[in-house]
């Protein structure tokens, strides 16, 4: 693992004269890119009513307002094709809910992740055909489905696609489509997710057709955020004030479904205890992608949907105890990876693991474990006779879909972005891809063996550690793509007390000081097995990020460890 600290040249300790702001605190918005009073208010205290676009700024959107008024006119029946994932589970609750609040008659369809992957399909096409539906909308997929989209044309089906992927050359014949990276789109930002653009049609047809129940849409800002945090869009501009509303909005929430989920899965959150996007993203968005990795997404959008609070208590319990197998599995499946990894793929740039041991469902998530432990971009494929289906997750300096855009002549089919992508492969020619794949990785790199990097935004002395540091870098959240929280380099620390914490001893809890501090506790979450090495240093530098730590009333400052190491001067 390789440390790195972001270079502090060029800072201007008179660019922002704010003198509330501790120097810590305006190097980093500085290296933010954030140097003036205003742009530094707006990123502090993102503001709803000027922060959100309007919504009629996206191509075709004035097309979708109008046909859909049609639609309540003629009492059509609406169909909603949604995805299997976070964003596409969220989105197609958002489209429902947002649908019937008009008046429209709607069916939703979510297709299988197992048996029907991603995109349009003719199979959900036919039963909107046969329920006698008029108008489909997607949400969160359609871009590229031009074949699709055509055969839902000549079933008599409008078709109007919402969306947030890269389109390719050729589009679908679509009524409307409503994504930012269209040509000719006018929309200033473009880093919403599905979820985000959904919110953003309710916008412009509520603006339209019912502009006094208008204000209400905000209520739809938890599931919004859900979406946007699990699908690790990036969290600046008006992403930042949709999901900083969206926090609030889910700890107040009158969603049943969440409320049930929260309360059965013990997560800390209500009115008194605001959610963070961490939360969502390790305890909220795990959840509902459970339900499509371990049986069908439908179940957790319909916890999202349900209002009558016993039926939702039954759904969150299964959903529950789906997200427990699923963290078994994927443990167990891991840890079998890892062996593979370590016995075949030391010496190369490149780790593909294929076998019917892993199940679709958890491929992605056990690829990812792989990825940022071994430091090299890892594939995890499903076995199933002679196809294999799968994910890649990948490092940083390694576009992903470059690497398979070259070994294409080995894939059945593929997509996806920089990080992560899916791909199928004839079982005969999973052995030529790696190969192929290999080299290619290795060309990109130089030969250079790829690390894993951890790169501090600051380095401070823990005396500069403090309760007023932590309630300043607190307005810096929500956290998360585009808005890293801070991490912080401290070097030559003493360990005055060291323990294991946790019921399987998981984690670590320490007890630092400096020569220019008083003691300062640290959480390290996943370190516990790193206790006897700790215990026989002398010294540790450490990379961390600063928080709080709430007990009995009292509130203190405390560090959360990224990493370690033995200190190499004294």
């Amino acid at each position: 693992m390789i440390w790195k600290v972001k270079d502090e040249e060029g800072f201007d300790f008179d660019a922002n004269k704010n003198t509330d702001l501790s120097e810590i605190t305006k190097k980093l918005l500085y290296k933010r890119g954030l140097k003036t009073e205003r742009e530094i208010e707006i990123f502090l205290n993102p503001d709803y009513e000027k922060g959100i676009c309007n919504p009629f700024l996206f191509r075709d959107m004035k097309k979708l307002v109008v046909r859909v008024k049609k639609a309540i006119k003629n009492n059509e029946k609406v169909g909603i094709f949604g995805d299997h994932d976070v964003d596409g589970v969220t989105s197609s609750t958002i489209l429902a809910d947002g649908l019937e609040g008009l008046g429209l008659d709607i069916q939703v369809y979510i297709p299988d992740k197992h048996s029907e992957g991603h995109g349009i399909n003719k199979k959900a096409i036919d039963e909107f055909a046969q329920a006698g539906v008029s108008l489909m909308i997607s949400v969160d997929c359609g871009t590229s489905d031009v074949e699709e989209v055509l055969y839902a044309k000549e079933k008599g089906i409008d078709v109007i696609i919402t969306d947030h992927h890269l389109p390719k050359e050729t589009l679908p014949d679509a009524l409307a489509i409503i994504n930012p990276h269209l040509n000719g789109c006018t929309y200033p930002f473009k880093g919403l997710c599905g979820a985000g653009v959904a919110f953003k049609v309710l916008q412009a047809l509520y603006s339209e057709i019912l502009p006094q129940k208008a204000e209400t849409l905000k209520w739809i800002l938890d599931i919004v955020a859900v979406g946007t945090v699990a699908d690790c869009m990036p969290l600046i501009n008006e992403n930042r004030v949709l999901v900083k509303y969206g926090l609030f909005v889910l700890s107040k929430t009158k969603r049943i479904g969440f409320q049930e989920m929260i309360d059965v899965g013990n997560i800390p959150i209500n009115s008194q205890n605001l959610p963070t996007s961490t939360q969502i993203g390790f305890q909220i968005g795990p959840r509902i992608n459970a339900a499509g990795r371990m049986a069908h997404a439908r179940d957790a959008f319909d916890l999202l949907r349900e209002k009558d609070r016993q039926k939702a208590r039954i759904l969150a319990e299964d959903l529950e105890e789906k997200n427990n197998k699923r963290r078994e599995i994927t443990d167990k499946l891991t840890k079998k990876a890892e062996k593979v990894a370590k016995r075949d793929f030391t010496d190369k740039q490149f780790i593909v693991v294929a076998s019917e041991d892993y199940p679709v469902g958890v491929v992605g998530i056990i690829a990812g474990k792989i990825a940022k432990k071994f430091g090299k971009p890892t594939g995890i494929f499903h076995k199933e006779g002679d196809i294999c289906r799968g994910s890649f997750r990948s490092v940083d300096g390694i576009n992903i879909v470059e690497i398979l855009s070259k070994t294409s002549k080995y894939l059945e089919k593929y997509g996806g972005h920089e990080a992560a992508a899916g791909a199928s492969i004839k079982t005969e020619n999973i052995e030529k891809f790696i190969s192929k794949a290999s080299q290619e990785v290795e060309e990109s790199t130089k030969n250079k063996k790829l690390e894993s990097e951890i790169i501090a935004d600051l380095e401070i002395d823990l005396g500069d550690v403090n309760i007023s540091l932590a309630d300043e870098l607190e307005k810096f959240e929500p956290f998360g793509e585009g808005n890293e929280e801070p991490v912080f380099f401290l070097q030559n620390l003493v360990v005055l007390e060291v323990r294991t914490v946790g019921n399987t001893a998981k984690h670590l809890k320490m007890s630092l000081k400096s020569k220019n501090s008083k003691k300062i506790d640290l959480i390290g979450f996943g370190f516990g097995e790193d206790i006897d090495e700790i215990k026989s240093a002398k010294n540790i530098d450490i990379m961390a990020n600063i928080g709080k730590n709430e007990w009995n009333g009292n509130v203190s400052v405390q560090l959360n460890l990224v990493d370690w190491r033995k200190s190499k001067t004294k």
